[in-house]
């Protein structure tokens, strides 16, 4: 389930930022753009169908929440970094590089998505 949904989250993303640059926009505005879509798509996804984790009431899904978004600005944050050198330093073609990075990224959120946000644990 997990792939079905990475998968949704990671073709709007890539999506989003190659239309971004087809309307001649700043790369890394495009990046932050197409981020913040996919972050609402996978909190969702990951929370309800994903992992299941229980609603253990609103405190808790507030500290969840807080978890997810402090995450997703460090993965943000070494999402701008690849971006930057594959794109401005290295000249790399856009598209492989998005692909490139979501894919390190993608990789990295799972792992703390897994084993530190969506745990079974009643706070």
């Amino acid at each position: 389930m997990y792939i079905f949904w990475g998968g949704v989250a990671t073709v709007v993303n890539i999506a989003t930022f190659m239309l971004w640059l087809k309307l001649g926009w700043h790369y890394q505005t495009g990046n932050v753009v197409a981020w913040l879509l996919a972050v609402f798509i996978t909190y969702f996804s990951n929370k309800f169908l994903v992992f299941s984790t229980p609603y253990h009431g609103m405190l808790h899904l507030l500290q969840e929440l807080g978890s997810f978004l402090i995450v997703r600005l460090l993965a943000l944050l070494l999402d701008l970094v690849i971006i930057w050198l594959g794109i401005k330093v290295l000249h790399y073609n856009s598209f492989l590089v998005k692909v490139f990075d979501n894919t390190v990224v993608g990789i990295a959120n799972y792992v703390v998505s897994r084993w530190f946000i969506f745990t079974d644990k009643n706070i």
